[in-house]
């Protein structure tokens, strides 16, 4: 299974375009400690010929140009993607549908709770609705169209996106972690880019995984509140934090699986290169994605 990093910062990527945070003015300079990076997403295929895509990015036009895996062959609009794969119903996850309107020649899997909650308060997604299908939680699906890779959404802690505000009840079917499994080796992927907590069944998932993308949006549950006053915590956002108590890093220490934070926020100090929080975070068996990493299993 080859796995390549699309995009790995949260919804607004690095730079921000409202942000005046320390990593956005230096992402602005040029600094190349802190270089720019687009919003989440990861590229899935089992024989690096045909691909799906884990979550829609708004950046997605761009990540798509910048991988030559998946770019039509000449004179043809054959696109290699067979899957496109929504964990949540946050923006940073779906806008990239409306970018990939024109043609809908892949599929757009989630579960029956996020496609329903997206295209029933969003005229919008229409556009997408016709190959928008819906997986129950623990049912294993194909992801790719040869059934090479096959794809399980679990439930994990979270909550229902800020822009659907009380128009939807909570339900574990809302915020989901993907395992994905090449059927030939057995080798298995689990990516978790949205996450309140780590409970006892993401971390059981996690240890079965050869390889994790994990939360890492915020580095302590109180970041963002040096730039936005008042601003809720990172448990209140939906995400665990890296550090501090309940955080992910000690639980994730030393799990026996290769580990990397994915959706960190532009405030995240991880994402200067060198930093102190950036060598924590190494020395203690993680690593932190960079747009256009790839992994193979």
């Amino acid at each position: 299974m080859r796995i390549r990093v699309l995009g790995c910062c949260a919804g607004g990527g690095l730079p921000q375009w409202n942000c005046g945070c320390p990593n956005c003015v230096r992402a602005r300079a040029g600094d190349p400690k802190v270089p720019p990076r687009t919003q989440p997403s990861l590229a899935v295929s089992a024989d690096g010929a045909r691909w799906s895509v884990l979550n829609a990015s708004p950046d997605i036009r761009w990540q798509f140009a910048a991988f030559p895996g998946l770019h039509p062959r000449p004179g043809t609009r054959d696109l290699p993607l067979d899957t496109v794969v929504v964990t949540n119903a946050d923006l940073d996850h779906v806008l990239g549908l409306l970018v990939l309107r024109e043609a809908l020649s892949y599929r757009i899997l989630s579960t029956r709770w996020v496609r329903d909650a997206v295209v029933e308060h969003n005229a919008a997604f229409g556009l997408v609705a016709p190959v928008w299908t819906g997986a129950g939680l623990d049912e294993e699906v194909d992801l790719d169209a040869t059934g090479a890779l096959g794809a399980r959404f679990f439930p994990v802690p979270g909550k229902v996106p800020t822009w659907l505000g009380e128009r939807v009840a909570y339900r574990p079917e809302a915020t989901c972690g993907l395992r994905i499994t090449e059927r030939r080796t057995g080798r298995r992927l689990v990516y978790v880019p949205g996450i309140r907590e780590l409970d006892a069944g993401t971390l059981a998932e996690i240890r079965e995984a050869d390889c994790a993308f994990v939360d890492g949006t915020f580095f302590t549950a109180e970041e963002l509140r040096a730039y936005r006053p008042g601003a809720p915590d990172a448990f209140a956002m939906g995400h665990v934090p890296v550090t501090g108590p309940g955080g992910s890093l000690e639980a994730l220490a030393g799990i026996g699986t290769r580990c990397l934070y994915i959706h960190m926020n532009n405030t995240n100090p991880v994402l200067e290169e060198g930093s102190d929080a950036e060598r924590r975070v190494l020395e203690a068996g993680l690593e932190i994605a960079r747009d256009g990493v790839e992994v193979a299993l």
